[in-house]
């Protein structure tokens, strides 16, 4: 609607602004987070809410665990507890005093596009007994981590115990493990790795933190909570 100054009288003014309030109430009930409802004309001001956490249900999803002794606890696991409380449908190739080169091999052979979450849990060994680096280690986690996106799954990486928090008698593992675990929370892509080093001496019962079951129950609620995943 257009008005020539020259022939508006003062009815014509009062019907233009009570258009004009009309017109931007209605705006307002439409954007209900515009702040100023009389400025017209220019581009409204909206308030931006941050979105709450997504609770990720994950019932019925098939999750896959690789890992060395730290996962190879098949009845009583962290692992088993998080698909216990998840409802996950768990298939756990973890064994007992394997290496990542173990764990990326059998990365080749176990992920397949029918996975939808595959957890990774290694390097204590690597670490303690052999002469593997912590970066050829974090590499071959990155090898099983590209596997898993090629096949569609969601790789999810823990970072294990703290070395700090043990009795070991080796000390000359815990520098290079600190290094692995500073490795994998800033250079690993493409995945979510979740820091576990929330175990204490109590909850180890050995000097590389073979767990008792407040370890593994602790290790459960940090993936849990970290990953925000619905419990049953």
């Amino acid at each position: 609607m257009f008005f020539n100054e020259k022939t508006m009288n003062i009815k014509d003014s009062i019907l233009l602004i009570l258009v004009s309030i009309v017109f931007g109430c209605l705006i307002i009930q439409a954007h209900p987070t515009i702040k100023d409802p009389m400025v017209l004309g220019e581009i409204a001001v909206i308030d931006t809410v941050k979105p709450k956490d997504t609770i990720v249900d994950v019932k019925g999803k098939t999750a896959l665990f690789i890992g060395d002794s730290h996962t190879s606890n098949h009845n009583s696991g962290w692992q088993k507890l998080v698909c216990n409380k998840t409802g996950m449908k768990m298939k756990n190739v973890s064994v007992s005093g394997k290496t990542t080169y173990w764990m990326l091999e059998m990365g080749v052979y176990t992920i397949k596009p029918n996975i939808n979450y595959c957890f990774i849990y290694g390097g204590a060994n690597d670490m303690y007994t052999s002469s593997i680096t912590p970066e050829e280690a974090v590499n071959n986690i990155q090898g099983i981590i590209r596997i898993c996106v090629g096949n569609g799954v969601h790789p999810v990486v823990l970072t294990g115990f703290d070395p700090k928090n043990t009795n070991t008698p080796n000390k000359n593992y815990i520098p290079k493990y600190i290094k692995f675990q500073k490795l994998l929370l800033t250079t690993i892509k493409d995945a979510t790795v979740i820091d576990t080093r929330v175990v204490l001496k109590s909850d180890c019962w050995d000097g590389l933190c073979h767990m008792s079951p407040s370890g593994h129950k602790k290790i459960a609620e940090k993936v849990i909570s970290d990953m925000n995943l619905k419990t049953y």
